[in-house]
């Protein structure tokens, strides 16, 4: 009897590992926001041109801040909200700059997955993410994260 039990178990834990590895994530799309954000001068050019500056900069403002000077803490430094999701977005962009650099993919290729990638990083901000952060964490091969992106988030 007690086999069964344990083998029962193991089965709903791994069905339910499996499920969740499977798991599609819908959020709201807020890309329209993007256009409203002003590029200062002084930021640095994005490789694949001014619209990818302007949208890098506008996921930037949504994650990374400055907490107030405390007396503790006279010169705080940048802390970024939800670090799975931005550093995974800028992972993805460092990998496509060195695919185009190595000429393994086209610069209109990269340009349609980085700008789905970004859009999707940054509509996902104000959303409960915590299953996909957890996800993000685990994830090491990079071809598995732009899937992730690509694949099982969609936005409405």
């Amino acid at each position: 009897m007690r086999k069964y039990f344990l083998l029962a178990a193991m089965l709903v834990f791994g069905v339910a590992a499996f499920a969740q590895t499977e798991e599609e994530f819908e959020f709201f799309d807020r890309t329209d926001e993007m256009e409203e954000v002003q590029v200062p001068s002084y930021e640095k050019k994005h490789y694949l041109g001014e619209e990818f500056t302007k949208m890098f900069f506008a996921l930037k403002e949504q994650y990374v801040y400055i907490p107030e000077k405390t007396s503790i803490n006279m010169n705080p430094s940048p802390t970024t909200e939800k670090p799975a999701i931005y550093n995974s977005v800028k992972k993805l962009d460092k990998h496509y700059k060195k695919m185009l650099k190595k000429g393994k993919m086209s610069k209109e290729d990269v340009k349609e997955r980085l700008a789905k990638i970004v859009s999707v990083g940054y509509s996902i901000r104000h959303e409960d993410t915590a299953a996909l952060e957890k996800m993000l964490w685990t994830i090491k091969d990079v071809a598995k994260l732009e899937a992730l992106f690509t694949e099982k988030i969609v936005l409405n």
